[in-house]
């Protein structure tokens, strides 16, 4: 029987993460996918504050120059790609019944590592083009605005929900972004229901461990401040990167029930209550 409502989406989403460590306790150094991304864009930040070709401190988003913003938002969006494609690609192979590492995860990534380039580029634009409508919103407030800005909210959203497998479709099928896109969209339509199952679910958890781990530092900070914040991003960057590593085998088991298969490691009764078939919603 299918959960419904939010409690429902709830429950389901629990069973899917249960499914999902179990594919993690088998491949524990999957989590060091997210780790290493996260590295790589402090990495970036640094660089581009080291340039000074950002200011920072700037408070009107008039001072600041487009171009280097882009690039480094570009930049971002490359390394986060790039590392959820290996994640995605080593869970796949799980789900397929191989045996992943880190070296086969990215090594698939580099394998298309030009489509996660352009793929990139799409990403960074869209995003520029929202976050521009969102500011035109702010800037001309009252009820025009907000409007603005919630048109702009369900535009991100319905193209966040129609590029879903974009990533598992470019690293299985090696598709150019473009045709991933429409490919994408075409598996969302056949077999998307209420949600796109309890993903938002996974949100719900990040927040939840967020604010485990600013407990967890406020805890440790009554001690020393120093080590209480030491110690909070500590706790807020495993439980994320674990919650990360869970969506991202989450993506990967629903890309496979999409194309019709039994990912390993997931019943198919899970599956089915994280989207239902259009004939369900007619």
């Amino acid at each position: 029987m299918v959960n419904g409502g939010f409690f429902g989406n709830i429950s389901n989403t629990i069973q899917l993460m249960k499914s999902c460590i179990k594919v993690l306790k088998k491949d524990r150094e999957l989590i060091l996918f997210p780790i290493m991304a996260a590295i790589f864009v402090v990495i970036l930040l640094g660089l581009i504050y080291s340039t000074g070709s950002i200011d920072f401190s700037a408070t009107n988003e008039e001072q600041q120059s487009i171009f280097p913003i882009a690039i480094l938002i570009f930049g971002a969006n490359f390394i986060i790609v790039f590392f959820n494609s290996a994640l995605i690609s080593a869970a796949l192979e799980r789900l397929r019944g191989g045996d992943p590492n880190i070296s086969s995860g990215l090594s698939h990534a580099f394998k298309h590592v030009h489509h996660i380039f352009f793929w990139s580029i799409i990403v960074t634009i869209m995003g520029l083009i929202f976050a521009a409508i969102k500011a035109n919103g702010r800037n001309r407030g009252g009820f025009g605005g907000i409007m603005t800005q919630i048109f702009a909210s369900f535009l991100e959203a319905g193209w966040a929900m129609m590029t879903f497998f974009v990533v598992p479709i470019i690293v299985s099928e090696n598709m150019s972004p473009i045709s991933a896109i429409k490919r994408s969209s075409s598996l969302f339509k056949q077999t998307w229901g209420n949600q796109v199952a309890a993903n938002f679910g996974f949100g719900i958890f990040q927040i939840i461990a967020v604010l485990i781990s600013l407990g967890i530092g406020w805890f440790f900070g009554l001690i020393n401040g120093t080590f209480g914040i030491a110690i909070g991003l500590l706790c807020a960057t495993a439980s994320i990167s674990i919650i990360y590593t869970l969506e991202g085998i989450y993506k990967a088991a629903l890309y496979e029930h999409a194309l019709g298969e039994k990912p390993l490691e997931f019943e198919e009764q899970d599956l089915r209550t994280a989207y239902r078939a259009n004939s369900a919603m007619a």
